[in-house]
């Protein structure tokens, strides 16, 4: 088998630079993450047990349209993923809440499955080795990549192998934030049984 070593960019001189490429910006990817991990903790203990990750989804990927539909950048539901896409750089980006990222010995895994439209979009035909950092070389003409996101806000932009409905490999991986204390991102330790209190003032005229 013809593998690669999975890419792994983790410091600023390097991360930069290939955002870039890529048509993004660490600003505007964190912000996603950022309104993502802020709607998941409207999930309190009397919503339905997978309500943060529901939210954490849709205000994800309706962040990631925000901050980048426009110009090169276009809303795209093809195989029915929802993404953004760059038609000049041949580059999908979808939303994923994922079990850990950002630590280079383990491949993050999607809190959802993943149906089979990831898996054709991705490409059937780019399988993961028996080692985890490894990949067989590209060869889709499509590069599609993930803004991954952890529960403690460690954050990732990936390019994943999707094979039996979850990430089994990875192509390339640029870690954006470590999470909780890397960035100043402040995140409760249990989104699912915490309500947010608010107790109205009233002024007086």
């Amino acid at each position: 088998m013809d593998a690669v070593q999975t890419s792994i960019l983790q410091e600023p001189w390097e991360i930069d630079p290939r955002l870039k490429e890529l048509g993004l910006t660490k600003e505007g990817l964190l912000e996603a993450r950022d309104a993502a991990v802020s709607e998941s903790a409207n999930a309190t203990a009397f919503h339905a047990a997978n309500a943060a990750g529901t939210y954490s989804y849709h205000s994800g990927t309706w962040a990631l349209r925000d901050r980048f539909v426009g110009g090169d950048w276009v809303l795209d539901r093809a195989d029915g993923v929802e993404t953004i896409k760059n038609d000049k750089l041949k580059i999908k980006v979808a939303f994923s809440n994922v079990d850990l990222a950002c630590n280079s010995f383990h491949v993050p895994k999607p809190r959802t499955k993943k149906g089979a439209g990831a898996e054709r979009a991705i490409g059937a035909d780019l399988f993961g080795g028996e080692l985890p950092r490894y990949v067989t070389r590209e060869s889709s003409e499509w590069r599609f990549y993930y803004l991954m996101v952890d529960q403690d806000g460690a954050a990732e932009l990936t390019r994943p192998v999707v094979k039996g409905g979850t990430f089994i490999a990875a192509i390339e991986r640029i870690y954006l934030s470590r999470g909780a204390g890397d960035d100043g991102i402040k995140i409760s330790d249990d989104t699912t049984d915490v309500a947010v209190e608010f107790e109205p003032q009233i002024a007086r005229k």
